[in-house]
């Protein structure tokens, strides 16, 4: 497995409120202001010497030795060398003679500006410090040829000042550098140091490390808050640690607990305890952790043992409806079970079997449900199988009527495959259903005849204008635009007009009798008054009036209907 510290992509670069860079591992959670050594190019990784390059806030680069707790700005020599920037001691020698020939032959100051820059470097070289006075320089660099780049003492003092002012202002920030630099020093020793605790105290780290040269640097307020920060980020590590720490040991715990002869879930705490006594995890834990480790290895032991039950339960009551299937299944193969069969016509057979006693003694689905279910599934692959007969009935173009023969529906599609790899059952069951629905459509075609008969001859009847001497073709222009009219077929309505003007006939011709009966009675009677009136005087009598012939009288309802339905029978008689 790679390790985290030497792996480029666990590390990012950030930059410090005060400028500074420094280097965060993600995997490892640690800080290093030093730049890793995986992330170090090539010239960085070439460094064998003590020298570190940095970076101010300002973006200058600047160098420091952790072994003499030097701070420069210029690169030091040992660097300049392994980057290849210094020649060997040879050529500089070299070099340095032919540049002396070179300045015997030519003037060494041609511009004012590389006068001042001379007197500048012969300041420096003889170590002129920021705090010295004019009087003080003076005696050090006043024999340097180079101090007579300047013809006046004037132009000496004022590049002398400007000299003071740049070197103080080098040295404040040589300063700062190293008081940040004494910070990275104080928390490299706070990680090193061998009494940190989670517990500790500035005031500790203070004892300890109040001789060393970084420690005064650094102001009383910045130390406290440098340490402060530390021991947040420590504590915050440690804690994440013991975290991770405490899982992994609560798990070896409850491996402990299941393996343990000496302990079950029914076991005391008390008796736990004793017999965990000398185990190295157990000691580890807190007495709150390891109570909480227990209850919670009895809970998920419980919960797995009833899971475990539960499951065997479950199958065992499958296993029970699975047989009990079995017998539907061999039943209905046998053709003990159809379609149409109900359970109390089935279940006779079947309750002194065990596998049915078995299912009853169990939850979840009854012997009832799964024979319901098993018929469910026999009538499904029915209605399949009639849409498959259905479906060859029609592209051989047959018609089912109530005459219809199973001899002739087997005969018509005895050759079609699909109708080969349908059960006899089936086969018969669809062809008894088209010829019933056959026969019922031929009820529904009588019964709507019969009413529209009924209703052709009701209109006949309301109408006065139809009589005995009415013809069709007369009774059709003035009906013919009626429903009742139009519900009925030509031959119908010709049969069913034909009779009802027969009726009309009768009717007319039996009233002409009785009403010739009744004037021969008149008539009599009025002989014999005569002779009465002759022989005795009596008092005048009105003689009833003579009756008016009316119109042949309607047939009451149910004998029209009676009348209706014969109709065909008595045509038939007529002719």
């Amino acid at each position: 497995m790679t390790d985290p510290a030497k792996d480029a992509s666990a590390w990012t670069e950030h930059t410090h409120a005060d400028g500074r860079r420094y280097y965060y591992n993600k995997v490892t959670k640690a800080s290093s202001w030093d730049k890793p050594e995986c992330l170090k190019n090539d010239t960085e990784k070439a460094n064998t010497t003590s020298w570190k390059e940095y970076k101010t806030a300002d973006g200058r680069d600047y160098f420091y030795n952790p072994v003499t707790k030097q701070s420069v700005w210029e690169m030091p020599l040992e660097l300049k060398k392994l980057r290849g920037l210094v020649k060997d001691q040879e050529e500089e020698e070299e070099s340095e003679d032919e540049k002396e020939k070179e300045k015997e032959e030519e003037p060494e100051w041609k511009t004012q500006e590389e006068r001042r820059t001379a007197f500048k470097d012969v300041l420096e070289d003889k170590g002129v410090k920021s705090t010295m006075k004019w009087e003080e320089a003076l005696k050090l660099i006043q024999d340097d040829r180079r101090f007579n780049a300047l013809n006046s003492n004037g132009e000496r003092k004022q590049v002398f000042a400007e000299y003071i002012t740049q070197s103080k202002k080098r040295e404040k920030e040589e300063e700062r550098e190293r008081r940040k630099r004494a910070k990275d020093d104080f928390i490299e020793a706070i990680q090193g140091w061998k009494d940190l605790k989670v517990t500790s105290r500035y005031k500790d780290a203070a004892e300890a490390f109040m001789d060393e040269e970084w420690f005064k640097l650094i102001e009383e307020d910045e130390r406290d808050e440098v340490f402060n920060d530390f021991m947040d980020e420590y504590e915050k590590k440690a804690k994440d640690e013991r975290r991770k720490k405490r899982k992994e040991t609560v798990e070896r715990i409850k491996e402990v607990y299941a393996s343990h002869e000496k302990i079950s879930v029914l076991s005391r705490w008390r008796d736990v305890q004793d017999a965990l006594r000398d185990n190295e995890d157990f000691k580890w834990l807190s007495k709150l952790e390891a109570l909480t480790s227990w209850e919670e290895w009895v809970l998920d032991t419980e919960k797995k043992e009833l899971e475990e039950k539960t499951t065997a339960k479950y199958r065992a009551e499958r296993r029970a409806r699975d047989a009990f299937r079995e017998v539907i299944k061999k039943d209905g193969e046998d053709g003990q079970i159809k379609g149409s069969t109900r359970w109390d016509e089935y279940v006779p057979s079947v309750v002194k079997d065990d596998r049915y006693l078995a299912l009853i003694a169990q939850a979840g689905s009854t012997p009832h449900d799964l024979f319901d279910d098993y018929v469910e599934e026999l009538q499904a692959q029915y209605n399949q199988d009639r849409k498959k007969i259905m479906k060859l009935a029609k592209s051989k173009g047959m018609v089912f009527t109530s005459a219809s023969t199973y001899a002739w529906f087997e005969g018509e599609l005895k050759d079609e495959s699909a109708f080969k790899d349908l059960t006899h059952e089936h086969r018969k069951a669809a062809f008894e259903s088209l010829v019933q629905k056959a026969r019922e459509a031929e009820e529904d075609a009588d019964k709507n005849a019969k009413r529209n008969r009924k209703k052709f001859v009701e209109l006949l009847q309301k109408s006065r204008e139809v009589t005995a001497k009415t013809t069709y073709e007369k009774a059709q222009k003035l009906l013919g635009a009626d429903a009742s009219w139009k519900a009925v077929d030509e031959a119908t309505r010709r049969q069913c007009f034909d009779i009802f003007v027969d009726q009309l006939k009768i009717q007319s011709s039996s009233r002409k009798d009785a009403g010739d009966d009744e004037a021969s009675e008149l008539e009599d009677t009025k002989k014999k008054a005569t002779k009465t009136k002759e022989a005795k005087p009596v008092k005048k009598r009105k003689v009833e009036e003579e009756p008016v012939e009316e119109e042949p009288k309607r047939v009451k309802k149910k004998k029209r209907d009676d009348e209706e339905e014969d109709a065909p029978k008595k045509k038939s008689k007529k002719k």
